[in-house]
């Protein structure tokens, strides 16, 4: 039968964190009501969510979050649940903690709408998120939750149809530099073979002279082993480009985006998987060069893309994902932390991302990665062996829960070169693991 839900009020929060709860995580049909007779009436599964119960029937508790309609400084109160310390504590009801506001708390990003220092590049710091302080990063509690949720409902009402979902991993690749030395022109190969002179960089002088004498690939030419190794797990990768005309000179290091060398491996690209937008640094700032970079992806693949992901992580909420659905994107990966590895909006499931000035759920649908390359070895400085190990507890954590594993690799930390060296085993064995061989 289908489980009945009362709350006083059926606010856009509420329609929008059940629906995720239920329908997106739990995948069991539900209705929402407001009118207390209907609920009393009801002899199926059901429970009531709001300031106190109408009777006897299955209570929890509503901390208030999901009522109102602004934005302001919340009272986190903490409590200790099973092992974990989770926010929003009440008191008299079927969980310890207001589970709906707490997960919507974190799947909306409520805590980077209100005031905070940002990072060098204006990014909200994973140091100081609410899952960061609580320990609760590294696991896709929402998901954890729902999961905990289902067995109460069960055990309490039974007669509940859950479905089912499947562990699946997709890998996504940013291209920041398609080749190391190939097509950045003699001025810069020039600079960089005198700089490599300077420092004694023997590695760097060998693959600049192989790369030009035709003896070797380049050195960020990894994509033919990526898509063998793609192919022999089958799995469905997403390559994100960056297209960006003079960009931040600083943070935006590409080839120029009118380079036939480029536009072909964009092409070929295309060919064996899904391809998407990496919006230049620049282009935070500046709307008018998303437009263009898109444009200019959207010519060479003769289609409308509405992939992206944003270079450096550089997500500012809510202007980024307005600029985004102004231009067209449906889907974003950009939801991940630079300096951490772990779950952003505290889930592992794709989710729509809710604007919570308009107070509305949109159709920009947000894709959450896990664990990043860079943030393994720069942000975290661990040896290859040491970020395998903590890959592999993500996975497990997201296995747990039947939920989405993404990770964000580049072309550059394959290529067995400089402080890469021993990473492309790591990548190997992620992907093993994933597919459980």
């Amino acid at each position: 039968m289908q489980l009945l839900v009362y709350s006083p009020q059926v606010t856009p929060r509420i329609k929008y964190i059940f629906n995720f709860i239920f329908r997106e995580v739990l995948r069991c049909d539900f209705e929402l009501t407001s009118v207390s007779n209907q609920f009393i009436r009801y002899n199926g599964p059901k429970f009531s969510y709001a300031e106190k119960p109408l009777n006897t029937e299955l209570f929890f508790k509503a901390n208030g979050l999901l009522l109102k309609n602004n934005i302001a400084e919340q009272d986190l109160a903490i409590t200790d649940f099973g092992n974990e310390r989770v926010p929003f504590a009440v008191a008299n009801s079927a969980l310890p903690f207001d589970i709906f506001a707490a997960s919507f708390y974190f799947l909306s990003r409520y805590e980077e709408y209100l005031p905070y220092t940002p990072d060098e590049h204006l990014r909200f710091p994973a140091e100081k998120s609410l899952q960061y302080e609580l320990g609760l990063l590294k696991t896709p509690v929402i998901d954890q939750w729902a999961v905990i949720l289902k067995n109460l409902l069960l055990n309490k009402l039974g007669k509940i149809h859950f479905g089912s979902r499947k562990f699946e991993f997709i890998p996504t690749i940013d291209i920041d530099r398609a080749y190391h030395f190939k097509s950045s022109g003699i001025v810069k190969n020039t600079a960089r073979f005198i700089k490599a002179i300077a420092k004694g960089d023997t590695e760097r002088l060998s693959n600049m002279l192989s790369t030009g004498l035709g003896k070797k690939k380049d050195p960020f030419d990894t994509y033919e082993y990526l898509h063998q190794l793609h192919e022999k797990y089958q799995l469905n990768p997403i390559f994100f480009f960056l297209l960006s005309l003079k960009g931040d000179r600083e943070h935006d290091v590409n080839i120029h985006p009118n380079d036939d060398l480029l536009q072909q491996l964009i092409k070929d690209t295309a060919k064996v998987a899904k391809v998407g937008i990496h919006p230049s640094y620049a282009s935070n700032s500046n709307v008018g060069k998303l437009n263009e970079e898109k444009a200019l992806l959207d010519a060479v693949l003769n289609k409308t893309v509405d992939l992206s992901r944003q270079h450096y992580l550089k997500l500012q909420i809510p202007k980024t994902y307005l600029q985004l659905i102004k231009e067209g994107i449906n889907h974003d990966y950009t939801m991940g932390y630079a300096s951490q590895v772990g779950f952003r909006a505290g889930t592992c499931t794709p989710f729509f991302w809710y604007d919570l000035q308009l107070e509305k759920q949109s159709h920009l649908k947000v894709h959450p990665f896990a664990a990043m390359d860079s943030t393994l070895l720069k942000y975290l400085k661990l040896q290859p062996k040491q970020a395998l190990m903590l890959i592999t507890e993500l996975i497990e954590n997201v296995k747990m829960v039947d939920g989405t594993f993404y990770s964000l690799w580049h072309n550059e930390s394959l290529s067995e070169t400089g402080h890469w060296k021993g990473w492309k085993e790591v990548y190997e064995k992620m992907l093993a693991l994933s597919v459980g061989r």
